[in-house]
């Protein structure tokens, strides 16, 4: 089995130039654009699912205009143990998470995540809509998320010559602090919870896609991390 390397900051498949890196990223912000301002409508309608769907195709878009066919270098062919690994990470994501979450909370007002409370409140079909809505917007956010991380690992080892591993790491830390900031509009612009606890969720997210090189394995750690949630939120309204 060939042993994967992150795509772009060695110039494989493509290498993108400066000019490239700006469509890629531009696309990532038209996403997010279209994620935060395109109306919904209800709750639970199948209007509702043009925004999540925008969150993934405008950053594709970008992504292609700058590298060509070699956006599909993100994409990796899916392998039962990158799905695996995804999978496993989701409890760490989790109590990592609540660890932060639980700590600041002693430190300052915190907000909760609207989307819990919403799927508690649907029911039938459009508590589906809503839910199944949730894994286009998740897979928009791992690519809003790991893009930024390559663009930064490219500057980061090609520009700046830090070693590999340094790259890596800033790469890292920077990308989950980008992710937290997008963030701000859900948590009441709650600079510090989204930094300390989205932004250290982020990192443990991101571990998956560090290991295997695939987004596939981030993303179904995100996935069965917030539809985990969405379950327990379901399961104590049940008992309540």
């Amino acid at each position: 089995m060939a042993r994967r390397d992150f795509p772009y900051y060695r110039g494989a498949p493509v290498a993108l130039s400066a000019t490239g890196w700006v469509l890629a990223l531009g696309g990532c912000v038209a996403g997010f654009l279209a994620l935060i301002l395109v109306p919904r409508g209800p709750l639970g309608g199948l209007p509702g699912l043009v925004a999540p769907l925008l969150f993934v195709i405008l950053p594709l878009a970008g992504l292609t205009l700058g590298a060509g066919r070699g956006w599909m270098a993100l994409f990796p062919r899916p392998r039962l143990l990158d799905i695996l690994i995804g999978v496993a990470f989701a409890p760490l994501v989790l109590a990592v998470s609540g660890v932060v979450a639980f700590v600041f909370s002693r430190l300052g007002p915190a907000v909760s995540n609207p989307a819990a409370v919403i799927v508690a409140q649907l029911e039938g079909m459009r508590r589906l809509v809503f839910i199944g809505g949730t894994a286009p917007q998740l897979l928009g956010e791992e690519i809003v998320t790991l893009v930024p991380f390559l663009a930064l690992l490219t500057l980061l080892h090609g520009r700046l010559g830090l070693s590999k591993h340094r790259a890596i790491a800033g790469a890292w830390i920077l990308s989950a602090a980008i992710f937290g900031l997008l963030h701000l509009p859900t948590y009441g612009w709650n600079l510090l919870q989204v930094l300390l606890v989205i932004g250290a969720a982020r990192l443990v997210l991101t571990i998956p896609y560090l290991l295997t090189k695939s987004v596939w394995s981030s993303f179904a750690a995100h996935l069965t991390l917030d539809w985990s949630i969405f379950a327990l939120v379901l399961l104590g309204s049940a008992r309540a």
